[in-house]
C-alpha cells in the first residue's frame, strides 16, 4: 500500500501541522479521527490503518485541513486498466429452458382458447337445428280432434214406393200397439224423527248430611283439582258439555283450568272465578 503514496507524506503533513501550531488531538477532532490514527498517518504505519481507499481519503482531508497539495503526497493511479481477455466458449449442444412461469401461463390461455371455440362451434350447430326443425302442432290433453258435420242425405223425390234405383222400397214396420202406463206404488212414508238427545245425566254424589258440594260444568274442557280441609284430593279433566261434583269439608283448595269457560256452584251458588283467572287459571281457597 505504500506504493499508493508519495515517500515522505507523513513527515510533510507532521511539520505543516507543527507549523501552524496544531496538537495532533486537534487534527484528530476536526477530521473526526482517533489520535492513533493520526500518528499512524505521520509515521506512515499503514499496517494499523483501514482499508487504502480509506487512508487515501484520510490523507487528503489532512492535506486539505493544512492547506498542502495532495497531489504531492499521494500517487497518481493509472486509469488504464488491463483488459482480460475475452474467453468464448462453444454454444454447441447449449439448451436453455424457458421459465416455468411462462408454461404456467401459456397452458391456461390455450385451454381458454379451446373451450371458447367448442362454445361456439355448439351454438352455431344449436342454430342451424332450431332452423330446420319443423315440429308438429299436438292437440292439448283432453281436447279431441274437430269432427266434420254430417248433414243428411237428400234423395230424390219418385214414386210412392220405389226407390231411386227403380227398386221396391221396404214395407214400413207395423204400428206398435201402446202399452198402457204402469202406476208407480206410492211413496214410502218418512222415518219417524228420532228423539232428541238426552241431557248428560249428572253423577250421583254421596253426600252426608251437612256436606258442601262444588259443582263444575265446562264449556271447554278444563282441568279441575279440588283438596277439602279433610286432604281429600279430586282431580280430573272435565270435559266439554259434562258435570262433575264433589263434596266436601271447607275450607276447599281449588285449581280451575279454562276458568273463564267453566261454571262453578258452590252448595247452590255461582261462584265467579274472574279475579282468580291468572293465565286462563284460576287458584282459590273457599271457606
Amino acid at each position: 500500500m505504500n506504493e499508493a503514496f508519495q515517500p515522505g507524506f507523513g513527515a510533510r503533513l507532521k511539520a505543516g501541522r507543527e507549523a501552524r501550531n496544531l496538537a495532533i488531538a486537534d487534527v484528530a477532532a476536526k477530521l473526526k479521527l482517533t489520535t492513533r490514527q493520526i500518528e499512524a498517518i505521520e509515521a506512515e504505519d499503514l499496517a494499523h490503518l483501514p482499508n487504502e481507499v480509506f487512508v487515501r481519503g484520510f490523507v487528503r482531508n489532512y492535506a486539505r485541513l493544512l492547506d498542502l497539495d495532495a497531489g504531492e503526497l499521494i500517487a497518481p493511479v493509472d486509469a488504464q486498466t488491463a483488459v482480460a481477455e475475452t474467453i468464448t466458449a462453444p454454444s454447441a449442444g447449449v439448451i436453455f429452458a424457458t421459465r416455468g412461469i411462462r408454461r404456467w401461463l401459456l397452458t391456461p390461455l390455450l385451454g381458454l382458447l379451446t373451450f371458447l371455440l367448442l362454445v361456439a362451434a355448439l351454438y352455431y350447430w344449436l342454430r342451424q337445428g332450431e332452423d330446420a326443425l319443423v315440429v308438429e302442432p299436438v292437440a292439448p290433453a283432453g281436447v279431441s280432434a274437430p269432427v266434420a258435420e254430417v248433414l243428411p242425405l237428400q234423395l230424390p223425390a219418385t214414386a210412392e214406393g220405389a226407390m231411386p234405383d227403380g227398386s221396391a222400397a221396404m214395407p214400413a214396420p207395423a204400428a206398435e200397439t201402446p202399452v198402457p202406463p204402469v202406476a208407480s206404488p206410492p211413496p214410502a212414508a218418512p222415518p219417524p224423527a228420532a228423539p232428541p238427545p238426552a241431557a248428560p245425566a249428572e253423577p250421583a254424589v254421596r253426600t252426608a248430611p251437612g256436606a258442601n258440594v262444588l259443582r263444575f260444568e265446562p264449556a271447554l274442557d278444563a282441568w279441575v283439582q279440588v283438596v277439602d280441609g279433610r286432604g281429600n284430593r279430586f282431580s280430573k279433566l272435565v270435559r266439554a258439555g259434562s258435570v262433575e261434583s264433589f263434596a266436601g269439608e271447607p275450607p276447599f283448595r281449588l285449581v280451575v283450568g279454562e276458568a273463564a269457560r267453566v261454571r262453578m256452584t258452590y252448595n247452590g251458588h255461582d261462584i265467579d272465578l274472574t279475579p282468580f283467572i291468572g293465565q286462563k287459571v284460576a287458584r282459590l281457597t273457599l271457606e
